[in-house]
């Protein structure tokens, strides 16, 4: 009677601690988990407006070399550099990403700090070394390519999330 006892009990902790882990998924996937909606060029070249830079239509810089490539806008001064990229589907963008991901292995230094984050359609990669910050990011048929001094990094992280590519500015960083 006894091993039947601890039987139910064991089963009843083991069907408990299912039912939690069950609730922490899901509540991981309805907070972090959500897709984000894909900016275009025209919406971010307005918010770098917004903000005072000087946006440059580089489509045509860029289309050369990128046949995918719907659209494209920057912004290059003494503080920021910041390319976002609009392509005709989500393997443009992704051969973007990659590619800026590949590019900033080469600035990586002896100490450096990096970052990878992943869900839905958003993927992040940043990286501080040596004083500057990089960041590309990916979201649906868009791509981005960033960098500054790492004393600027809360003048990107409001660009990123005036665009709706990070909830904040210290959540990149």
């Amino acid at each position: 009677m006894r091993l039947n006892k601890n039987k139910k009990i064991g089963l009843t902790v083991l069907f408990a601690s299912g039912i939690i882990l069950l609730v922490v998924i899901l509540m991981y996937a309805f907070s972090n988990g959500q897709a984000k909606t894909p900016a275009t060029c025209q919406q971010v070249t307005t918010v770098l407006s917004d903000l005072g830079y000087a946006p440059s239509d580089t489509t045509s810089l860029y289309s050369e070399d990128d046949a995918q490539l719907k659209s494209s806008v920057s912004i290059e001064n003494e503080q920021i550099r910041f390319d976002f990229f609009e392509y005709d589907n989500d393997d443009g963008a992704a051969n973007a990403y990659n590619n800026a991901c590949n590019q900033m292995l080469d600035y990586r230094s002896r100490y450096n700090v990096s970052h990878s984050e992943g869900y839905a359609n958003y993927y992040m990669h940043s990286l501080q070394s040596s004083g500057v910050y990089y960041i590309t990011i990916r979201v649906g048929n868009t791509a981005l390519y960033a960098y500054c001094d790492e004393d600027y990094m809360e003048e990107l992280g409001k660009i990123l999330s005036k665009i709706g590519y990070s909830d904040n500015s210290d959540k990149d960083k």
